[in-house]
């Protein structure tokens, strides 16, 4: 019998950008009491992903996996088989958790949230999100902030 196991997906580790304490809800999902802005996810290597593209934003792989101490290959490998999806494609779902949360509760420009997540032009980074969103950035924001939208986190990716 094939044995599997969990996939885990940005959307589980990602839970917010800004500093803050865990809830009390996070707290008794594991999240220890001075969290990153993830939540674990019993994987070391997945966790290290997750904090190197917070701190450093959006990089090609083979910058990460030097810094992990890794051959590309290897964390491309090692991200398919945990993430279920290729380690650019978990960066990127990460990023745009990312600048969905700036873009819903802070009042930072495009240009100052696409700066902020290693996007080397504004146009970039509106490319990258219309990819994945299907909308432009301003689009996503001014509906997220309508008086009366649905408020809580419902970020996510079309596939």
């Amino acid at each position: 019998m094939e044995e599997t196991f969990k996939r885990i997906p940005p959307e589980d580790v990602f839970i917010t950008v800004f500093k803050r304490k865990p809830t009390e809800e996070e707290l008794w999902m594991g999240v220890p009491p001075d969290f990153d802005g993830n939540r674990p996810s019993g994987n070391n290597l997945i966790d290290l992903f997750a904090y190197l593209i917070r701190k450093y934003g959006r990089m090609d792989t083979s910058e990460y996996a030097r810094i992990m101490q890794l051959k590309t290959s290897e964390l491309r490998g090692a991200i398919l088989a945990i993430g279920g999806m290729s380690a650019m494609e978990w960066r990127n779902r990460y990023l745009l958790l990312e600048a969905q949360e700036l873009m819903e509760r802070t009042d930072m420009s495009i240009t100052a949230i696409a700066a902020k997540l290693g996007f080397s032009q504004p146009s970039v980074f509106s490319k990258f999100f219309r990819t994945l969103t299907k909308s432009q950035p301003w689009e996503w924001r001014v509906e997220k902030k309508k008086p009366g939208s649905n408020r809580k986190r419902t970020y996510h990716c079309y596939e």
